[in-house]
C-alpha cells in the first residue's frame, strides 16, 4: 500500500508539472546613465555604465565598465545569485569593502544593491570616504 501511495504521489507531481523556482532571464548587456552625488558638492555628476551579465539558472556573473568625466574604468567581476523577484545577492568578487584612493583616502562601501525587472536593471551604491564625503552611485540600465 505504501509503495502504491508513493507511486501515485510521484505520478500526480509529474502530471501537475510542479517544478522548482523560476528565475528571471537577465543575461545580456545593459547600459545607461550613471548619476554620482556627493555630500560635499551641491548637485550631481553624470556618466555612463555598461554591465555584461552571464547567467546559468540562478547564478550570474557581472562585468562591465563605468565612464565618468572622460575616463573609463572596468568594473571588477562579481558573481552571485538572483532570486525569483530579480534581486541579486553577491557571493564572490567585486571590489574590496574598503580601499585606499589617492584623492579621497579610505573609501568604504556602506550599501550596494542590484535588481532586475523585465529588460531593466537598477544599481545603487553608497560609499563613505575620508576626504570626499559620502558618495552615492545610481544607474537605471536597459538591456539591449
Amino acid at each position: 500500500m505504501k509503495q502504491l501511495l508513493m507511486g501515485a504521489a510521484c505520478a500526480v507531481t509529474l502530471a501537475c508539472g510542479i517544478t522548482g523556482p523560476s528565475y528571471p532571464d537577465v543575461a545580456g548587456t545593459y547600459s545607461g546613465p550613471l548619476t554620482v552625488t556627493s555630500t560635499l558638492v551641491s548637485g550631481s555628476f553624470t556618466g555612463t555604465m555598461t554591465m555584461n551579465v552571464v547567467q546559468v539558472d540562478d547564478q550570474i556573473t557581472v562585468t562591465g565598465s563605468v565612464t565618468f568625466m572622460g575616463d573609463t574604468d572596468q568594473l571588477p567581476a562579481i558573481t552571485g545569485t538572483i532570486n525569483e523577484t530579480g534581486f541579486f545577492t553577491a557571493t564572490a568578487g567585486g571590489s574590496a569593502p574598503s580601499t585606499s584612493d589617492p584623492e579621497c583616502g579610505i573609501t568604504t562601501t556602506t550599501a550596494s544593491t542590484l535588481s532586475f525587472s523585465g529588460r531593466s536593471a537598477r544599481f545603487h551604491q553608497t560609499i563613505s570616504t575620508t576626504y570626499c564625503g559620502g558618495l552615492s552611485f545610481d544607474a537605471d540600465l536597459t538591456r539591449s
